[in-house]
């Protein structure tokens, strides 16, 4: 049984620095979200002050803790973003998100078949999990940093995408591994129709959810817990027809978003949502992200981790941060600054997404012994990737403003 009083007092604590972490940030450049999942490990898998029952109690519950996340953290993405400003950059970013996964899972499957000893299918399915950036974690650290409103479109649709790409890729590998049959035609259609159900129900949603806050008074009351409401519906019903609930909550966020432009377009009557509503928006898109990785270091079994699987993740990690590199010169080199290339570039991070695909695996009757191999593996790319992230941005900001400063001094 739970202390009731020491479980308010961890939850007060955990909010209380989510709001400082958030600070912090802004005044250092160094990501809070490692100090969140550090904070996680220590009240967790090292100091044990949570108990083992309760952790386990809490992994039952991952898969609706991560969607929840990630559906609160793509709204508020997409409700920040500029619809003209995302027409313009969908197609660079489908293309880069495209290279990227392809790249980082086939060269990842390759290095850990010669190298490593992995089977084909083991390689690439471990390399389809790893294969995108999180989104939960990519889109707060994007929208602090100093990047353009370009770059942050890039980075937004990008780790809204390539949840979609690492999902069909994991679940058809293994289906493959299982049942030794493979249809490209399957794999093109549920990529495509993953897309299209997503964005037909976030822009029907939108617009009937724009009509609903713009014409009935009773809604406007309640606007923010009636819209969330909403939203999850939208993703209930996204999932269920087999398309992509996170792409569908972020779809839905860019409609609301950019509501009176895509009114004023269909010479329909204005509207636009009200300060109050994105104030608590802002608040609850803390809250969540803060409890999120929390989460994710609780939950980390520190146990599985050995130095064969240590190296295989630090030689996954080269592999993607190269393909990043790579890719982020070949596709824009010239419509980038050198300085948001470097940004795209440091926001490699993977998160509880790649965590949630690995542990299915041990769910669906793959060997046990490969299968829990690869959740260690994501675990420890999910956990240095974020160090590095944190680093590599941390480093690339503070020297774009240290850059600013002195031109500024200069010009004095």
């Amino acid at each position: 049984m739970v202390n009731p009083l020491l479980f308010l007092l961890l939850i007060s604590g955990i909010f209380l620095l989510g709001f400082f972490g958030n600070i912090f940030f802004k005044k250092t450049k160094i990501s809070d979200i490692l100090i969140l999942i550090i904070v996680g490990m220590l009240l967790g898998p090292v100091f044990h002050l949570i108990p083992s029952n309760i952790i386990e109690l809490l992994k039952s519950f991952t898969p609706i803790f991560s969607a929840v996340a990630l559906i609160i953290l793509l709204f508020d993405g997409g409700l920040w973003l500029n619809f003209n400003s995302v027409i313009n950059e969908i197609k660079n970013s489908f293309l880069f998100t495209l290279i990227v996964f392809l790249l980082t899972a086939g060269i990842s499957g390759v290095l850990l078949h010669y190298i490593f000893g992995f089977s084909w299918l083991y390689g690439f399915l471990t390399g389809a999990i790893i294969g995108g950036t999180s989104s939960a974690i990519v889109i707060p650290l994007a929208s602090k940093s100093t990047a353009t409103s370009k770059t942050q479109i890039i980075l937004t649709l990008e780790s809204a995408v390539t949840d979609v790409f690492c999902v069909v890729a994991t679940m058809t590998i293994a289906g493959l591994i299982i049942t030794q049959t493979i249809s490209t035609t399957q794999i093109a259609q549920g990529i495509f129709s993953a897309f299209a159900i997503a964005t037909v129900i976030g822009v029907v949603g939108g617009f009937i959810w724009i009509k609903v806050l713009r014409d009935y008074t009773e809604a406007k009351q309640f606007d923010y817990l009636l819209t969330l409401a909403f939203l999850f519906i939208l993703y209930v019903a996204t999932e269920y027809l087999n398309g992509n609930g996170s792409f569908c909550a972020l779809v839905f966020g860019l409609v609301l978003g950019n509501s009176s432009t895509i009114l004023k377009a269909f010479n329909m009557k204005d509207y636009s949502i009200n300060k109050t509503m994105a104030h608590f928006q802002t608040e609850i898109s803390l809250l969540i992200k803060t409890f999120f990785f929390v989460y994710m270091g609780v939950i980390i079994d520190l146990s599985i981790i050995t130095l064969e699987t240590t190296l295989i993740a630090l030689v996954i990690i080269l592999v993607l941060l190269l393909v990043r590199f790579l890719t982020t010169k070949l596709l824009f080199s010239r419509q980038l600054s050198k300085d948001d290339q470097k940004i795209i570039c440091s926001l490699h991070a993977r998160g509880l997404a790649a965590a949630v695909l690995a542990t299915s695996l041990l769910t669906m009757g793959l060997d046990p012994v490969l299968s829990n191999k690869i959740v260690s593996i994501v675990f420890l790319v999910i956990l240095i990737t974020n160090l590095t992230t944190t680093i590599y941005l941390y480093i690339v900001v503070k020297g774009i403003l240290k850059r600013e400063l002195k031109e500024r001094d200069q010009i004095r």
